[in-house]
């Protein structure tokens, strides 16, 4: 048989099986501009809030990705490997494109899932982070009709009447709220961020939901940490939709920063700010994924780095609290070579009894005491004594631990962009997701946030940071 007879048989039986998958799953090719098309039509949308509509659209997104994979692997049947390939990432990408359009329309905490895949470089498919990605700081905005209601909710006037200027159209969209531009009447230059109507019934919703899904869980032996840790994420995003705790807390920040540490922490303006509207200095300047295109050289790269993890330490230190949301939309590069941080929503702080624990891990860590390093592990994780842990669980928080305390115990600059450093993490904390390692104080569920998005941060940048030098500086104790 010729080769063109062999390609002729192939073509007709693909065109057979495409044929057979019903339309949902064989779709049309997107359009020229996909993601504007999303965007439009959500922008319109007022956000579910309903449990059982949340949990459908989340059901049909699923459906749609599983047999948009089905579609592509009978169609790679009959392709070469080049062919593959090309089928591969368009297949990834409507995947991604589908995720992006229903965590833009449900928001709240389905986009904080979303946000964590755009934060997850070698994990999830490239087109799949790049595309999530874009809810960090692009998501999908409500349209001004809705915005203008929430200002009318809140001072009893549209925005026209409160500022000289506001601009109509969102310049950053997240997952609770959106950002817009605008003049004060005495002249300052302010980004305006408006919650979303109804965030905190969403994440009511959303969260019963989970529990609703993982309830099978509560049957293993560590299922019932799971709805601990849930309990504390449903508190924690509440406390992020309440925009007077962010503001104090961005207040506090700004005092611990002065000229000289080249950090800027936008001001708030209070008379036009309250629980769902909060209005700050505005800043000028890019995000990451705006950054790197510029090809930064290394002193620079070098710098930002610097100046990220010493903001991270400052606020750990002094106000002895996780900032647990360190994703690229936080952060801006600005021209003068200052960093900007701009949201304080989600962030921990220890209690006291939190805080002896932890510093007594690090203390340990950095002195080599793998007894009280041991010790701090089992009370981390809810034991009474390290006897009463299984061995393999305490050698991969061992593990783990050493992990993250490998840039505090070098010497000199730790290349934070070295793939072997960061795929050594990736792969350690993926073997607690397997191992179903969930006893443990809901603290590490920030702590990991912090790390990992941190180190994405650095390794994204290609950063030399002297992390150790920085640590020492910082410390409290």
């Amino acid at each position: 048989m010729s080769n063109q007879t062999q390609q002729n048989q192939n073509a007709l039986q693909l065109k057979k099986v495409m044929q057979a998958i019903p339309k949902e799953i064989n779709e049309e090719a997107p359009t020229k501009d996909p993601l504007g098309d999303l965007i439009s039509q959500i922008s319109t949308r007022k956000v579910p809030v309903n449990s059982l509509t949340r949990l459908w659209a989340l059901g049909s997104m699923q459906a749609k990705i599983a047999v948009g994979y089905l579609a592509y692997a009978m169609r790679s049947i009959f392709s070469n490997k080049n062919e593959q390939e090309r089928i591969l990432n368009e297949t990834h990408l409507a995947a991604a494109l589908k995720l992006l359009g229903t965590m833009g329309y449900l928001r709240g905490a389905v986009m904080k899932i979303g946000q964590l895949l755009g934060n997850l470089p070698h994990i999830v498919p490239e087109e799949v982070a790049e595309t999530m990605e874009r809810l960090q700081f692009e998501a999908p905005p409500m349209h001004y009709s809705l915005i203008r209601e929430v200002f009318l909710d809140e001072f009893g006037a549209e925005p026209s009447e409160l500022f000289a200027t506001f601009d109509k159209k969102a310049f950053a969209a997240a997952s609770l709220g959106q950002v817009h531009r605008a003049t004060l009447k005495s002249g300052e230059e302010v980004a305006v961020k408006i919650q979303y109507p109804n965030m905190a019934a969403t994440i009511r919703s959303d969260m019963a939901n989970l529990r609703k899904t993982l309830m099978p869980m509560k049957l293993k032996q560590e299922g019932r940490y799971i709805f601990d840790h849930l309990d504390d994420a449903e508190i924690m995003l509440h406390h992020e939709t309440d925009y007077t705790r962010e503001a104090a807390f961005m207040a506090q920040v700004k005092e611990l920063f002065g000229p000289e540490d080249l950090v800027v922490v936008p001001k708030v303006w209070e008379d036009y700010s309250n629980q769902r509207i909060l209005t700050t200095d505005y800043l000028k300047g890019k995000h990451l994924r705006d950054y790197l295109p510029t090809n930064p050289d290394q002193e620079h790269r070098d710098h930002f780095g610097t100046l990220i993890s010493r903001a991270v330490f400052r606020i750990y230190g002094a106000a002895k609290t996780i900032y647990a949301d360190p994703h690229p939309g936080n952060f801006l590069f600005l021209d003068d070579d200052r960093l900007g941080l701009i949201d304080f929503g989600c962030y921990r702080t220890l209690s006291e009894e939190e805080w002896e624990v932890q510093i007594g891990a690090e203390k340990a860590l950095m002195e080599g005491d793998a007894k009280g390093l041991d010790k701090a592990i089992a009370a981390s994780c809810l034991f009474a004594s390290v006897e009463e842990m299984e061995p393999e669980r305490l050698d991969y928080l061992r593990r783990l631990s050493f992990w993250q305390a490998e840039p505090m115990q070098t010497q000199g600059p730790f290349a934070f962009g070295d793939k072997d450093f960061f795929q050594r993490g990736i792969d350690i904390y993926s073997e607690s997701v397997k191992r179903g390692y969930n006893r443990h104080n809901s603290l590490y569920n920030w702590w990991a946030r912090l790390i990992s998005g941190h180190r994405t941060l650095l390794y994204r940048l290609n950063s030399n940071v002297d992390y150790r030098h920085i640590y020492i500086d910082e410390k409290t104790y």
